[in-house]
């Protein structure tokens, strides 16, 4: 017995140490997450040509845009076909995320925790989420961004970048839309815990100059330095 007390309290110090290194790593990403956040980039210029919104369901954020301008016609990009409700329609919210997630997790009751650990731990398949959509209404989860041709041009550019392509067209993920007027897309990229949807997004309004943080890994870095 006397022989054996050694091994336990080896191992009991083993995972007091890891749990440990695991706190004190939770606390160094929430500090480094909202030290980004606290810090903005990004200038708008005087050009108020293209209306765009960024938007958020308090976890995920997505950039919407106008469905046909001089810049773009995204109804050459998707296909109405592959949508059940094909319906025209004012704007498109694209994003982009962690491919687990978005397909198997429908709704916050089906959240796997084999799912949010993969998703949060390990670099993982990432998907765009394509939602065909009415002009969106401005509100504390939705600003509203004017912003150039110019600009716009540079943030079409970076959404179309993140697709991956068959034929020169988005590869659409069969039957895996959350609603008649969404489909998801295969995407280029590894999500993870410093990859998220958020920085997605952050990225995509620095590529047209479009006031963020910094860095964002929650979406409330991404709304916080745009006027309601």
């Amino acid at each position: 017995m006397r022989k054996i007390i050694p091994y336990v309290k080896k191992f009991f110090l083993v995972i007091l140490i890891s749990l440990e290194c695991f706190l004190g790593f939770i606390c160094f990403y929430v500090v480094f997450a909202l030290f980004g956040m606290i810090f903005s980039c990004g200038q708008l210029d005087s050009s108020k040509e293209i209306t765009v919104y960024i938007r958020s369901n308090g976890v995920h954020t997505d950039i919407c845009m106008p469905i046909l301008t001089a810049q773009k016609d995204w109804l050459l990009t998707f296909n109405l076909s592959d949508y059940e409700d094909g319906s025209r329609a004012d704007y498109i919210g694209v994003g982009w995320g962690d491919k687990g997630f978005f397909l198997d997790t429908p709704t916050w009751a089906e959240l796997k925790a084999s799912t949010a650990i993969n998703a949060i731990f390990l670099p993982s398949p990432t998907a765009m989420h394509v939602e065909f959509l009415e002009e969106p209404v401005r509100s504390e989860t939705t600003r509203k961004v004017q912003i150039s041709k110019k600009a716009y041009l540079k943030l079409v550019a970076f959404v179309e970048s993140t697709f991956l392509l068959k034929n020169n067209k988005p590869i659409l993920i069969p039957s895996k839309g959350y609603g008649p007027r969404d489909n998801f897309y295969e995407a280029h990229g590894n999500y993870h815990m410093f990859n998220t949807c958020n920085v997605w997004t952050n990225d995509a309004m620095k590529s047209a100059s479009i006031p963020t943080s910094i860095f964002s890994v929650f979406p409330e870095g991404n709304l916080m330095h745009l006027a309601e």
